[in-house]
């Protein structure tokens, strides 16, 4: 557990001291989105391209994707029938359902670096490359029938998807590694410079982005969901590793994804399709908060509730 901890202590400083870099030091919104551009488009793509490249990925990973796949999907599943039982506003259902089933792929990536090393992190990127496509296609579909907002278009999304930067570097890394291409030595270190500089950078946008304003009318809502992301979706996880033998460093990405906080471009999703944004920017903020305990305790009894 305190193992864990030491792990996981380090990146959240990092989102510490993003916020308050950005709200007491380096305040220009300008500089902001230029870190995250770069982070975006240049850093972690490196990062995923060299790391998966060179991966020598063992059995079990397929089957570990099914069980994120299938964990988000009861997530979701289970915020439907609430919402049939207990209805709440159609622009409130929408941030409730993206704090339940979206996740933010900088701390996936980032823990699962500092976690499981190299392996984790070329993992990390062949479970972003699929479950990228899945979240996001749920999450449009559900705003444009329940939000508020403009709508997006089949085509759009799938452009959008298509032109991911993560997912980009993710596949590129994956035909090199079954293609048996190695990255040359004048371009490997380059890669790994750049590489380096995605997880601080990444991480302090990640606090530059918490807002910690919390509505009180809307905080079971709020709470609602951080208990589905972080609670829940791992329990689901559990069970379904276990039922299907799942073991080693994929059991073990697969469990950290399901228990890492809500994605912040949800916000962004939130506020362009008509959803509730206020809350969904709750959601973010004690999603990222509440998780430097709950991965601590879920990741640090993983010998327990893996039965490995």
């Amino acid at each position: 557990m305190l193992t864990t901890f030491l792990s996981v202590c380090p990146i959240f400083l990092l989102i510490v001291c993003g916020y308050f870099t950005k709200n007491y030091f380096l305040k220009d919104e300008i500089i902001w989105k230029s870190i995250d551009k770069l982070v975006y488009y240049l850093f972690f793509p490196s990062l995923l391209v060299l790391e998966i490249s060179e991966s020598n990925f063992t059995g079990g990973t397929p089957d570990a994707i099914l069980v994120t796949l299938a964990a988000t999907t009861a997530v979701a599943l289970i915020i439907f029938i609430v919402q049939k039982i207990v209805p709440v506003q159609n622009d409130l259902f929408t941030s409730i359902f993206q704090g339940g089933v979206r996740y933010n792929s900088y701390v996936f990536i980032a823990l699962s670096q500092s976690l499981f090393g190299t392996q984790g992190v070329a993992l990390s990127g062949v479970f972003i490359a699929y479950m990228i496509v899945f979240t996001n296609v749920i999450s449009v579909l559900v705003l444009n029938h329940y939000g508020n907002g403009g709508k997006k278009s089949l085509s759009g999304m799938v452009q959008s998807i298509v032109k991911n930067p993560l997912i980009i570097g993710a596949v590129l890394g994956v035909v090199l590694n079954m293609a048996g291409i190695h990255i040359g030595s004048a371009l490997k270190p380059f890669l790994g410079y750049l590489g380096n500089a995605a997880t601080p950078l990444s991480l302090m946008s990640v606090g530059g982005g918490l807002m910690l304003k919390m509505h009180s009318h809307k905080t079971f809502a709020a709470a609602y969901a951080v208990t589905l992301k972080l609670i829940v979706m791992p329990l689901i996880a559990v069970v379904l590793l276990n039922a299907f033998n799942v073991s080693g460093i994929p059991a073990y990405v697969a469990l950290l994804y399901t228990a890492v906080p809500c994605a912040g471009n949800a916000y962004i999703l939130s506020r362009q399709m008509g959803g509730d944004s206020e809350t969904m920017a709750s959601v973010i903020t004690w999603t990222t908060l509440v998780s430097v305990i709950s991965i601590t305790l879920i990741m640090g009894n993983i010998p327990i509730l893996l039965n490995q």
